[in-house]
Formats: structure tokens, sequence, C-alpha cells
């Protein structure tokens, strides 16, 4: 862990862009890193976002706890890579046609310890640890740092609706106070499966 966080320091006062980050993380064996001391103390069963560094990348350890999983989002101000280094993650991607009303879902893909997950800017999509017994723990590496989700837009498929977060918003959430919201719609699209 530490020579990836190394590295990851070195790109301050480059252009830092997927690319560059991404050379660095395919020269890592995820398989074998040590992120135990990380989570030293922390519950496994529960959601945890531990902090490691955050300049010039925002870098944490997440911890999933059994079914666990993000609403469906948009990456509207950062990008980023999610790597699993315990348990499993389970992507699905999303498309969205505001004017047509339409969310195409995709085909959900699952990704194992040491694959690498890349979401670019403007990504719609839902992360979740799908194992019904085990937790997963992952190293999420983003940048800009994020201060809050401003103008990020999270979708409920199965209710329809679609929110817009604000600068009050720390997490993705449909559970936050109404006040964390620009706007909340109901109703405001169809869902489309593309398989």
């Amino acid at each position: 862990m530490k020579n990836l966080l190394q590295a990851l320091q070195k790109l301050e006062g480059t252009t830092i862009e997927p690319n560059a980050v991404r050379n660095i993380l395919t020269t890592v064996d995820f398989k074998k890193v040590s992120y135990k001391e990380y989570v030293k103390g922390y519950d496994l069963g529960q959601y945890n976002r531990i902090e490691i560094i955050d300049s010039p990348m925002h870098v944490f350890i997440m911890t999933w706890p059994p079914q666990f999983l993000l609403p469906i989002h948009q990456h509207n101000n950062f990008w980023g890579f999610v790597i699993p280094l315990k348990g499993i993650v389970a992507e699905t991607l999303y498309g969205y046609a505001p004017r047509k009303k339409k969310v195409f879902l995709h085909p959900t893909k699952t990704f194992n310890p040491g694959e690498i997950i890349y979401e670019p800017y403007n990504v719609i999509h839902k992360l979740q640890n799908t194992s019904p017994l085990e937790p997963t723990i992952s190293i999420q590496i983003y940048f800009p740092r994020l201060n809050h989700y401003k103008g990020t837009m999270i979708f409920d498929a199965q209710n329809r609706r679609l929110a817009v977060l604000n600068e009050k918003a720390q997490k993705l959430s449909w559970d936050l106070p109404a006040d964390h919201y620009d706007s909340v719609v109901e109703d405001a699209y169809e869902v489309e499966k593309l398989w």
C-alpha cells in the first residue's frame, strides 16, 4: 500500500488524468496489498469510509456490509477507480435520456479482488456488495477531492425518482434531510433494459 500511495502522491504538481493513474494501478498486485492496518478497529459489518490521503488524489478504504449498495448516481464532477481488495463489487451501468424520460439499464458486471473499475466523468452507475454474508473491502481513488456532492444526480429506479444533491450533501443517499437536495422529481422516467 505504501508504494501505491507514494506513486499517487508523486502526481502532485502534474496534470492528473485517468491514464496516468491507471498506469500506476496496473503495476500493483492488489491481491497482495496489505489493508488490514487501515480497517483495524472498524466493524466490517458496517459501511465505513476510511480516509488515507486527500492530495493530490482522494484515496480511502471502504467497507461494504453484506448486500450494501450505493444509490444509482452520476459522477458529474469527479472521476476515479474502485478496486476490490476483499470480496466482490458489482457494478451496473445506466444511461439517461432526459428528453425521452428514459433510464437505460445495462447488465451488471462483477469485479473480484484486484480487478479495476474505472469511473469516468458523467458515468451513471450503481455499486454494491451482492454477497448475502460476507463484507467487501475496496480502495477508492478519486480526482478531484470531493468535499460535497453538489450537482450530483441520484436515481431511484424502483420508484422512478430523480434527485439533484446540493453542497450540503456529504454522501449519496435518499435518506438525507430535505435541504440537502436541490430538487426531487417523482415519476421522472421509465426504465428500459438493454439486453
